[in-house]
C-alpha cells in the first residue's frame, strides 16, 4: 500500500500541472486611457434605464471572470429631496447584427445605491460573474437603473465614463433604444449602439480546463491504477515466509 501511495503522490501533481492547460488571462481595458472627465449619459434620468459595452470573448478563452464601469456619482437633480439612483450589473449574450440580446441574463450583481454628491464625481464599480463563455461570441455588460422611471431635472443622474472614441475593435457603447424601457423589456428591444466611441471599462477572460484529462495525463492515471492492482496482488512478506 505504501508503493501505490507512493506512485499516486508523484503522478496525481502531474496530472494537475500539464504544460498549457491553463492559458494566461487576457483583459480588456480601455479605463487606462481614459482621460478622467469625458463621459456620456444621462443613465438613470429620463428614463435612460440601460447602458453598457458589448464585447468578444476573445480566442482560446471559455470565463468572464469580472469587468469594471466607471460611473460619476454627481447629483445634478434640483429636486428638494433628491433620489438616488438604484442599480445592478448584468451580462448576457448579444446580437450586433440585431441589437438584441440573446437568450436571459446569464449573471446579475446585487443592487447598488449610488451615493448623492454635490459635483461630477466617478467611481470604479467591479464586478465578478465568473461565468462561461464561448471564444469569438459577443457579450453586453451593462447596468439597469432599477427605479429607471426617474426623471431629470428633478433627480439624481449618473453618467458612463466614456472614451469618446473607438479604442476597442472587439465591441461597442449600448443603451437601451426605448429610454422607458423596464427590464424585461431589454430582452426583447432592441438596443443601440455607434460604432465608435468604447465606454471606460475593462472585462477579463480566462481560460480554465475542463474535467476532461488530457490523453497523456488519462495515461498517467492509468499507469497509477495498473500499478495499485499490482501491489495490491503482490503477497505480504508474512505470507512469503510461511
Amino acid at each position: 500500500m505504501k508503493f501505490t501511495n507512493a506512485i499516486l503522490a508523484t503522478l496525481l501533481p502531474l496530472t494537475m500541472s500539464i504544460p498549457g492547460a491553463l492559458a494566461a488571462p487576457v483583459v480588456i481595458d480601455t479605463i487606462t486611457g481614459w482621460d478622467g472627465s469625458t463621459s456620456i449619459g444621462d443613465f438613470g434620468a429620463s428614463g435612460f434605464s440601460a447602458w453598457g459595452q458589448f464585447v468578444t470573448a476573445p480566442t482560446d478563452t471559455n470565463r468572464l471572470t469580472d469587468f469594471t464601469f466607471v460611473v460619476s456619482d454627481a447629483l445634478n437633480g434640483s429636486a428638494s429631496t433628491p433620489v438616488s439612483v438604484k442599480f445592478q450589473a448584468h451580462v448576457a449574450e448579444y446580437n450586433p447584427s440585431t441589437r438584441r440580446i440573446v437568450g436571459s441574463a446569464l449573471y446579475s450583481s446585487s443592487e447598488i445605491t449610488v451615493p448623492l454628491t454635490s459635483g461630477l464625481e466617478f467611481r470604479s464599480y467591479s464586478f465578478s460573474p465568473d461565468i462561461a463563455v464561448n471564444a469569438g461570441s459577443v457579450y453586453l455588460m451593462f447596468l439597469f437603473a432599477n427605479n429607471f422611471t426617474l426623471q431629470q431635472p428633478n433627480d439624481s443622474r449618473l453618467r458612463m465614463a466614456s472614451m469618446n472614441t473607438d479604442v476597442y475593435g472587439g465591441g461597442a457603447m449600448n443603451f437601451r433604444q426605448n429610454s422607458e424601457s423596464s427590464f424585461d423589456e431589454l430582452f426583447t428591444g432592441q438596443w443601440f449602439f455607434i460604432s465608435g466611441p468604447d465606454l471606460a471599462f475593462s472585462a477579463t477572460f480566462d481560460k480554465r480546463a475542463t474535467a476532461v484529462p488530457e490523453p497523456w495525463s488519462a495515461l498517467l492515471l492509468g499507469t497509477a491504477a495498473v500499478a495499485a492492482c499490482v501491489a495490491r496482488r503482490r503477497p505480504s512478506p508474512a505470507r512469503q515466509r510461511a
